[in-house]
């Protein structure tokens, strides 16, 4: 029977399912969604989802000047509530990095900025949700990497399905093909560079958004394997 590791870059998965309103974003509904790339003759082993934890410091906000502990804000605490119930559901493991302040700086939303320097707002009609931390990830990408290439080396699985769209993941992939595993890219609904593209062995989208507004990409690469008959592979014709 073949075994099958989840491989999921959270950021990536969490910013997609928010966007198409597939599900609620907790623990139960990944893995469920994790099920459905399972065929016949396989057994999912293991779900590895990658994250980082969130910023427990503290700093001083620019526009208030009061001094904000970010271990109290409601921010934190979804992530605590999030990280639990990934924590509690069967055949998940957590592979935690970790949120830098570069810096200590300090962004303007995006949707903020160009009004800003059209000069049709003032710094002065920012509010305090308008300036954030510029927090960034860090060691996240690197163990995805190195698991993929532990997996690989030990042959632990006989297929990753590999929830991104990042395609800093190459090198470990085709490692991973090298070594005889077949990799699954499910980039849910999102645009994939054609590096990443060349280097998995195909495409697999399983989302099924409710936002009428979310925009799809398919691919040239995708392919159900549940159709293929010996010899054969059908690939699937995808509309928008």
């Amino acid at each position: 029977m073949g075994k099958v590791i989840c491989i999921i870059d959270g950021d990536f998965m969490r910013r997609r399912i928010i966007e198409s309103q597939a599900f609620y974003y907790a623990g139960t509904a990944i893995r469920q969604h994790c099920i459905r790339h399972i065929l016949p003759g396989e057994e999912l082993l293991r779900i590895l989802y990658y994250a980082a934890a969130p910023f427990s410091g503290r700093g001083v906000h620019p526009k208030t000047g009061e001094t904000i502990d970010f271990s109290q804000t409601e921010q934190h605490r979804m992530a605590d509530d999030f990280f639990r119930s990934l924590a509690a559901t069967p055949q998940m493991a957590l592979r935690l990095g970790r949120l830098a302040w570069q810096y200590n700086a300090w962004n303007i939303a995006s949707n903020r900025l160009p009004d800003l320097l059209a000069g049709r707002i003032a710094v002065s009609d920012l509010s305090e949700q308008d300036i954030r931390p510029d927090f960034r990830q860090k060691a996240v990408d690197m163990r995805i990497g190195l698991d993929i290439a532990a997996i690989a080396l030990k042959q632990q699985a006989s297929r990753l399905v590999l929830v991104t769209n990042d395609a800093d993941f190459v090198p470990a992939v085709k490692l991973a093909r090298k070594e005889g595993i077949t990799v699954c890219l499910d980039p849910l609904w999102a645009s994939v560079s054609a590096d990443l593209r060349e280097h998995v062995d195909y495409i697999r989208n399983l989302l099924v958004p409710k936002n009428e507004n979310f925009r799809k990409y398919p691919d040239p690469k995708e392919y159900d394997p549940s159709s293929c008959e010996v010899g054969e592979c059908q690939m699937l014709g995808v509309q928008e």
